[in-house]
């Protein structure tokens, strides 16, 4: 009974979005609502609406579907900074929910208020209500259409009181006083009084639990989350943690035994419920109109349409075209999105035209020729065989995506432009949660249960990324035992809290923009910056309930690409566009074959997208020939095909060894394009519409929550539907299982054909650069940095091979960026490895390294050095004087060794640097300097004993994080080659099978999440990189080598197939003191591992990320929607 006199709804809770407070996720907390029984159930953190959305998704999406007569309902506890005590307000409709929002809105962002902590005082609820002698009676007043819940303070019944009075008699007939059982044994007294005084104040009194989490099991994180915010261990909380288990969501037959004696306070939860006629779906966007003049908005975005056709088709534009712009335009008229269409056009407008920055739309929005008109996306669909349906269409009731990348490096003032033109209360970023990952979440338990900083730091040195657990040997192995029961309390709620909410942070670029005011769809809060608010939401949070959001988004290749395109024009006189490039991937197969079959080598350092082990392995088996080649090479090393079970067949079927077959006509339309195999997110849909007899809305049904059904067992309704639909047209049950299989595989992580067409776009560009103009590649990304997966030393070398000239950092001829300067063409040089394509190799110009790659510098100090340069310095008492660097500036040129052209080593430098304070230290002063320049003494050569060729070497890495000089690996050669090392570049002339040792310094250590706990290493020698692969069992047996090694050896076995070679390691040598005798016991430190090494930090592939975190929601929502047993020990 739900809605009848002894119906009850739970309406007073706190999740984890109530930061440090709950002890449970939103999700959980619904669902194990509608699981009990209850009638309805409402989410009402503190001062905030940020998990409401969290909740409304899981009861949307769980299967079974919750009950129809379920309620769903969003409010929020007021927690005043005046003593009053809280109040839970409920808003009644639309308008009252926005005066709620607005309420929060001021509390965030008061002045005195800190980030994530309103300041909200009980005056603020309307004017009335001020106890201020000064009150603006104009003040908007926010009891309006709201319902309130008042929790009594129990240790000031007097202050309880007077607020109650207060309240009652501004929002008559609109109060209620929330009793809840405390289990202190006093709990008939407790109600007794709270009844005495609805009666003498004619108000009801409503029952309520007050929940803290969703099961009694939760209470031992709930005290450690309490610790947390404490700030001390769980021994020293005292009373300040709960007494008991029992705040907990309870079944209505538990409730009704509870308050038997005051049965009217369980019926006063479904009487108060009806008078809320509020729900998120009423959420209705009003997006900024756009309109120019008299031309609505549908007519300026037909006319931009067209007059973009004409620039991109030029004045002939095919029949084809003109259908397909028609019918997009009439879709989108249909579902009145125009104003958002011309939003995004405007700010991809200023960008490129009037900022001059480079960017580009990716997404969904690939698939649409408007957005290609409108120069919002650069690849052309036409060419690339998109589906709009994928972007837009009348089954599917989301608002379209469109994403725009923009230079990394200048994304900043794309924002600028968007506020200073749409107001700052109609403009807001979307929020980023940021949570526990293993190593904070396991910190901080440990701490709250005393755990020394010692064996805090050897548990956290077992964790890999955010999916790392730990296992028992591996804790037996750091001498600890995982039986003993503290510690096992730390592990257990170490992984209860990894994936909680620690705060709200500003989401990179997803903006919401509204037609009226923004405060009142959602409250918003204080950002780093003083002129822009972040709204309490993220991104997944703005597409389920269907709002329209704009992202501008970073890209760091797009800064890459732009400084690429300037070096052309400025040194070969080149105006390089990237639709000119896709136009030559797709319709000049022989002028692109170059740079194609520069692919098939796995030559693609630095390039976008397909410079990762991973795809590194992959190129020489796909051998890449035409531009769709790289939409699929984009697409195919992700988890999803990977999970999936897609690539080994697509591999097969590509290579010949497999037959292509179709399993039905209707499914070859589908999957021609893939050999019969589906790769991409739309082609695992477009299966469960035309295969199995979904509906388009069941199927992105399917597609959106794959990873939800996983976990909570509703996957089996669409199981069953799926293989019986199939079964019905008649394809083989083996068939349609292997199908599922391969959407299941999707439901982790599918990457869309148009994102994938997006990104193969920038594939190609940068492909083109690095095949033909290396010289120009180096020094945009050099300039570019920090970005990609690669460190400078890597890119540096890389292009060395392909015959670049590379010249060092010097005082009297560098810049602060690295700068092209004349010099020898680059083919003729290009190493061995590259002889295919030294015709191909157009360069002729030498890099000259910029004082932006020595470490430490300042460019400020660096940019007065080229400004008083004029002709060049004759020393350094002459660049000291005229530039006015201070010593400590000077002494990281000369570490960097950047006084080579006046004849000065490193050793020398440093102490000329040094012992400028001495007797020309009066040089300097101010008195001297307006006396005019003086003269420039002879510095004497000091007479030191020269450093040696390897320490020189080594301090360039600690310096600049590479050398020009040599390969560290290079000075112990003799010592490898009596111990029978290979070369890495010798690796190709052994066998298959053959046992080897390589060495080398470590670049790369990689466990991706689809790797089944395979570690994925690089080693890098004088000669080139050897790829190392590292089953599970050997590293959990090596961890410690492998993790703490800057030089390593390696014996395995030799794996060949064609021009992919591995060694699959069994034992490792650690050569870091080898290494460090080099330089008298200096370390290389960090500085030569690439970017995307995962051995010393806490991270995930990117990719990895949102699947880990949708499937660790999914295993909460599938545990909260079980009853289950209590436990007492």
């Amino acid at each position: 009974m739900t809605d009848g006199e002894n119906g009850y709804i739970e309406l007073v809770s706190t999740s984890n979005f109530s930061f440090l407070r709950g002890g449970s996720h939103p999700e959980e907390l619904a669902l194990a609502s509608n699981g009990l029984g209850l009638g309805g159930f409402g989410l009402t953190d503190r001062n905030s609406f940020a998990g409401v959305v969290r909740a409304y998704v899981a009861l949307r999406d769980v299967e079974p579907r919750p009950r129809p007569d379920f309620r769903y309902l969003v409010g929020t506890r007021l927690c005043f900074a005046d003593g009053t005590p809280d109040i839970v307000a409920y808003p009644t409709d639309r308008n009252a929910y926005g005066r709620l929002c607005k309420l929060l809105s001021i509390a965030n962002l008061r002045k005195e208020s800190d980030k994530g902590a309103p300041i909200l005082e009980f005056g603020d609820l309307a004017p009335a209500l001020s106890a201020s002698r000064i009150v603006d009676l104009s003040a908007e007043d926010f009891t309006l259409g709201q319902l309130f819940i008042l929790m009594p303070d129990e240790d000031d019944w007097e202050r309880t009181e007077t607020t109650l009075h207060a309240l009652a008699a501004r929002a008559p007939g609109r109060v209620w006083i929330g009793a809840a059982c405390r289990f202190g044994g006093d709990d008939r007294a407790r109600l007794n009084r709270i009844a005495d005084l609805c009666r003498r104040r004619q108000v009801p009194m409503l029952a309520t639990n007050d929940v803290l989490y969703h099961e009694p099991g939760r209470r031992v994180l709930q005290d450690v989350v309490t610790c947390i915010r404490e700030h001390m261990t769980i021994d020293e909380a005292g009373r300040r943690l709960e007494a008991n288990a029992e705040r907990h969501v309870k079944t209505p037959e538990e409730m009704r035994r509870l308050f038997r004696e005051h049965p009217e306070a369980i019926s006063e939860t479904a009487h108060f419920a009806r008078r809320i006629g509020f729900s998120l779906d009423q959420l209705k966007y009003n997006y900024p109109t756009e309109q120019i003049a008299d031309e609505t908005t549908q007519e300026t975005l037909e006319r931009l349409t067209w007059e973009g056709a004409e620039k991109r088709f030029g004045g002939n534009i095919p029949d084809e075209v003109k259908r397909t712009i028609w019918s997009e335009l009439c879709l989108i008229a249909y579902k009145g999105y125009a104003p958002y269409f011309l939003t995004v056009h405007d700010i991809v407008m200023h960008a490129r035209y009037a900022l001059k920055i480079l960017c580009q739309g990716r997404g969904s929005a690939a698939n649409s020729v408007v957005c290609f008109c409108l120069e919002i996306t650069e690849v052309n669909p036409t060419k690339v065989d998109l589906v709009f349906g994928r972007f837009l269409s009348t089954e599917r009731d989301e608002p379209p995506d469109i994403d725009v990348d923009f230079e990394h490096e200048r994304r900043e003032e794309v924002m600028a432009y968007v506020y200073a033109k749409y107001g700052g209360n109609h403009t807001g970023l979307t929020a980023n949660v940021i949570c526990y990952r293993s190593r904070g979440a396991l910190r901080e338990v440990a701490k709250v249960f005393g755990l020394s900083d010692d064996m805090i730091g050897a548990i956290n040195q077992l964790h890999w990324g955010w999916g790392s657990t730990v296992s028992t040997d591996e804790m037996r192995g750091l001498g600890l035992d995982p039986t003993e029961r503290t510690l096992g309390m730390v592990l257990e709620c170490a992984r209860e809290l990894h994936g909680f909410p620690r705060h709200l942070s500003q989401h990179v670029g997803g903006f919401v923009i509204t037609r009226d005011e923004l405060d009142r769809l959602v409250p918003i809060g204080k950002s780093a910056m003083e002129t822009r608010a972040i709204i309490e939401w993220n991104k997944d949070d703005i597409d389920a309930l269907g709002i329209l959001k704009v992202d501008v988004l970073a890209l760091g290749m797009l800064t890459c690409l732009r400084r690429a395109f300037d070096l052309m024009k400025a040194h070969y006189k080149h105006d390089v566009r990237m639709t000119q490039l896709q136009a030559e991937a797709h319709d000049a197969p022989e002028i692109a074959r170059p740079v194609f079959e520069m692919t098939h080598r796995a030559d693609t350092i630095g390039v976008f997208q397909i410079e990762s082990r991973a795809q590194m392995s992959m190129l020489p088996r796909l051998k890449p020939s035409n531009f769709y080649d790289f939409v699929i090479e984009v697409a195919i090393v992700r988890p999803g095909p990977i999970q999936g079970g897609m690539v080994h067949p697509y591999l097969k079927r590509r290579l010949k060894q497999e037959t292509v077959t179709y399993p039905s006509k209707e499914l070859e339309a589908v999957l021609g394009k893939t050999m019969g195999v589906p790769l991409f997110q739309e082609q695992a849909m477009q299966i469960a519409v035309i295969g199995a007899g979904f509906s388009p809305g069941e199927a992105d049904r399917l597609r959106r929550s794959m990873a939800t059904f996983k976990r909570t067992g509703g996957v089996t309704a669409f199981r069953e539907k799926f293989i019986s639909g199939m079964l019905a047209k008649n394809y083989p049950r083996e068939f349609a299982e292997s199908c599922f299989k391969q959407i299941e595989g999707f439901g982790s992580y599918g990457f869309p054909e148009s994102h994938a067409a997006s990104f193969a776009l920038l594939v190609y560009v940068s492909c083109w650069l690095k095949c033909h103009y290396p010289d120009v590649f180096l020094t945009a990304l050099l300039n570019s940095q920090p970005m990609g997966f690669y460190a400078p030393a890597q890119l540096i070398r890389d292009a060395i091979e392909h015959g670049v000239e590379v010249r060092p950092v010097d005082i009297n001829r560098s810049d602060y960026e690295s700068a092209l300067e004349e010099g020898p063409e680059a083919g003729p040089q290009a190493w061995n490895r590259h002889r295919e394509m030294r015709d191909q190799i157009w360069s002729n110009k030498a890099v000259r390294l910029g004082f932006s790659q020595i470490s430490g510098l300042k460019e400020a100090h660096a940019k007065a050095l080229i400004e008083h340069r004029g002709s060049g310095y004759g020393s350094i008492h002459d660049l000291w004087v005229r530039s006015g660097l201070p010593i400590a500036a000077l002494e990281k040129l000369a570490e960097a060794d950047a006084f080579q052209s006046l004849g000065l080593n490193r050793r020398k430098a440093l102490w000329l640097v040094r012992g400028l304070k001495g007797s020309d230290g009066a040089d300097s002063l101010q008195l001297f300097k307006q006396a005019g320049r003086p003269t420039v003494a002879g510095e004497a050569d000091p007479e030191l004993p020269l450093m040696r060729h390897s320490e020189n070497v080594i301090h360039d890495y600690r310096t600049m994080s590479f050398s020009l000089k040599a390969h560290p690996m290079s000075f112990m050669r003799r010592s490898l080659d009596r111990r029978g090392i290979v070369r890495c570049a010798d690796l190709g002339q052994h066998r298959n099978g053959d046992r080897v040792e390589v060495a080398g310094l470590v670049l790369v250590r990689q466990r991706p999440g689809t790797a089944s706990g395979i570690v994925f290493a690089t080693l890098e020698d004088e000669t080139g990189i050897a790829n190392i692969v590292i089953w599970s069992k050997v590293f959990d047996a090596q961890r410690r080598t492998i993790l703490a090694s800057r030089a390593m050896g390696v014996r395995g076995q030799l794996q060949v197939e064609g021009l992919v070679i591995h060694v699959v390691a069994e034992q490792f040598t650690d050569l870091t003191g080898e290494l460090m005798a080099l330089s008298n016991g200096r370390s290389l430190g960090d500085t030569v591992l690439a970017r995307a090494d995962e051995g010393t930090l806490d991270v995930t592939p990117a990719h990895d990320v949102p699947r880990l975190k949708q499937e660790e929601t999914a295993e909460r929502q599938a545990r909260a929607a079980m009853p289950k047993g209590r436990n007492f020990k």
